[in-house]
């Protein structure tokens, strides 16, 4: 069994693989523990990768390594199945890595713009040769939302929807529909220009608030709620293959 590890800011998530197959998910250190303890005494593989954007600690690293049959932690400079064309490949985020990872797993040969609608928007481009050629960075859903909150006196703070309009008739719609469209006009950008070079590039979203634009994009773009997830395991796959 495989066992993907990713430790956030604010919580620890994990899921199953069976080699290349998703069993199932789910929230706690406690609870990935106990289920990895139970494989081991069942005698099966337990092969763990630990990625991490918040703190790990020593406690759960030594438990974890210790009860694995093989054991990485996921960092920008380890071997991996894709090769990175970046002037700084160690201050790339391992979500930015994953994604790009999963895209070429699933969509092997292709052109392909990975967007990742987390806590902040990520646009990656990976070409069909397995080559990440850089990306952006924008500000997500919620710090906009925050962002008009905090920074001014008198504008309140406004909820994402996947509901709203054009032009806004009162303040909280005029934020709603400013920050909304603003992401969805940016990422249509994206696409628009992406597939002006290149019309048979495949557009990949992901990340939590990816569903917001679902109801906007869907026959323009894939939606991949797990493709980070797919691929941390594509690249313990690699290391055990090493």
């Amino acid at each position: 069994m495989n066992l993907v590890v990713d430790i956030g800011n604010t919580r620890t998530k994990y899921a199953v693989f069976e080699d290349d197959l998703f069993i199932e998910s789910g929230i706690g250190i406690p609870e990935l523990y106990e289920k990895a303890l139970c494989w081991r005494k069942m005698g099966k593989e337990v092969n763990v990768i630990m990625a991490s954007t918040g703190a790990i600690s020593t406690e759960l690293r030594a438990c974890l390594s210790e009860i694995a049959t093989f054991f990485c932690e996921a960092n920008p400079l380890m071997s991996l199945p894709i090769r990175l064309g970046y002037d700084t490949p160690q201050t790339l985020g391992i979500d930015r890595i994953a994604g790009c990872v999963a895209a070429a797993f699933l969509f092997p040969g292709k052109d392909m713009l990975v967007i990742d609608m987390g806590t902040a928007i990520t646009f990656d481009f990976i070409n069909g040769e397995g080559v990440f050629l850089g990306g952006n960075i924008s500000p997500g859903m919620q710090i906009r939302f925050r962002a008009l909150n905090e920074f001014t006196l008198s504008l309140p703070l406004v909820e994402g929807s996947d509901i709203h309009g054009y032009m806004g008739m009162n303040t909280p719609e005029a934020i709603l529909n400013g920050v909304m469209n603003g992401i969805l006009f940016e990422v249509r950008g994206y696409i628009d220009e992406l597939r002006r070079e290149n019309p048979e590039a495949i557009v990949i979203l992901t990340g939590g608030a990816s569903h917001f634009l679902k109801k906007s994009l869907k026959r323009e773009v894939f939606f991949d709620e797990k493709l980070v997830i797919v691929g941390l395991n594509q690249m313990l796959e690699f290391q055990k293959r090493k």
